[in-house]
């Protein structure tokens, strides 16, 4: 495994956190990295996480189309990321259920209906 970079800043350093990528076209699915920052150099940020693909929620299909990726290192170029948002203490990152798609088609919360999420 390679080791992170160095990060400058340590205010990004171990955060849960939740990152979304700049979408390529109009209509494109969504891409979100939700884990925890652990790199920073300037160009790439690396996050250790996964990764949920969606689109906008249908009558037919209210997740969107949602699938996600198991947890691994990933290295995102910061002129992709369109955000970075902390997300709410003692929520597990890792978890894919942690996170729900909405009528509009962003991205919620579990955790504030479900407390059975948050570690004890």
């Amino acid at each position: 495994m390679v080791a992170a970079a160095k990060m400058p800043d340590p205010v990004f350093s171990h955060r849960n956190v939740l990152l979304r990528i700049v979408k390529p076209y109009r209509g494109a699915r969504n891409h979100v990295y939700t884990g925890q920052i652990v790199g920073y150099d300037g160009n790439f940020v690396t996050i250790d996480g996964c990764v949920l693909h969606f689109g906008a929620a249908t009558v037919d299909d209210p997740t969107g189309g949602l699938t996600t990726s198991g947890r691994a290192m990933r290295w995102v170029a910061v002129d992709r990321v369109e955000y970075i948002r902390e997300l709410p203490e003692g929520m597990d990152p890792f978890s894919p259920e942690s996170l729900r798609v909405t009528e509009d088609g962003s991205l919620d919360y579990t955790v504030l209906e479900r407390p059975d999420l948050l570690p004890e």
